[in-house]
């Protein structure tokens, strides 16, 4: 056989092979992924994770993937999942809905956020000690007038504690996690605040409205806390306090510290 001929059947085969590799009706998925850190040892563990469908197909190390997708039976598109820990006490997940409409290569580029689809973010629990709560309180100046809110509440001291120490007429926890505020409801219980002390799930970054409340209480994260920042500045009535255990808000000048216990307090003007 002619040498060319040998190398035209090689390169029908070769060719045919990758034709019969990807299933029928596959698109190539190319992703940028942000460098994820490893966290070893924390409890509860901080592992990234990347998931198609439900499916994890995430390898560490990995800043660019290509893959072989398919949307399940009688669907048109995918969703793509992917959490990771950018530091140690925040969880960052991102979802995207990718339509396939053939099967051109994709390009995704999950390395940021899309403001389309704002992440979700959670930031680690972790309890207050109970003389950073009474510090909190007392840097707040909580009094018989005030309306409490703490965003991100964990098992619901500090609002429980800012009605029942401190005489507050209200508080509300909010927290993302519905096991803490269910645990949350059970120790305002125990502690007898009745109906002066609620908790609510919800994600802090669908809250539009603060105005109800007096004092404001986080312990947070740096990011969570920016991104809090401009709804809180503009739906806070003057007179409010915002307390924060250990994260600042950027450049926004704090007003005054608990040097001793890392807190920080903003009041708000007009």
């Amino acid at each position: 056989m002619h040498a060319s001929s040998r190398l035209l059947i090689g390169m029908i085969f070769v060719c045919s092979c990758q034709r019969t590799a990807a299933p029928s009706g596959a698109t190539q998925l190319i992703l940028n992924l942000p460098d994820v850190p490893e966290y070893k040892g924390y409890q509860p563990p901080r592992n990234a994770s990347l998931t198609i469908d439900g499916k994890d197909v995430f390898e560490p190390g990995q800043t660019r993937r290509a893959l072989l997708v398919q949307p399940e039976k009688g669907k048109d598109s995918i969703t793509i999942v992917f959490s990771y820990w950018p530091v140690s006490h925040q969880n960052i997940i991102r979802t995207r809905v990718v339509k396939i409409t053939s099967q051109a290569p994709i390009s995704l580029d999950l390395s940021r956020e899309d403001p389309s689809r704002p992440d979700v973010i959670k930031a680690v629990y972790v309890p207050t000690p109970s003389e950073v709560v009474q510090a909190m309180c007392r840097l707040a100046s909580i009094g018989d007038k005030d309306v409490v809110y703490d965003i991100g509440c964990g098992d619901g001291r500090l609002v429980i504690t800012a009605v029942d120490t401190f005489n507050a007429r209200r508080g509300l926890g909010i927290d993302i996690d519905p096991q803490l505020v269910e645990l949350s409801k059970k120790n305002s219980a125990r502690a007898g605040t009745g109906d002066r002390v609620a908790f609510r799930q919800q994600d802090a970054l669908a809250i539009e409205d603060f105005s109800e409340a007096t004092v404001v209480f986080l312990y947070l994260s740096d990011e969570l806390n920016m991104r809090l920042r401009p709804v809180l500045r503009r739906t806070l009535k003057p007179g409010a306090r915002i307390v924060s255990h250990r994260f600042r808000m950027g450049d926004w000048k704090p007003d005054a510290s608990g040097g001793d216990h890392d807190l920080y307090l903003w009041n708000i003007e007009r």
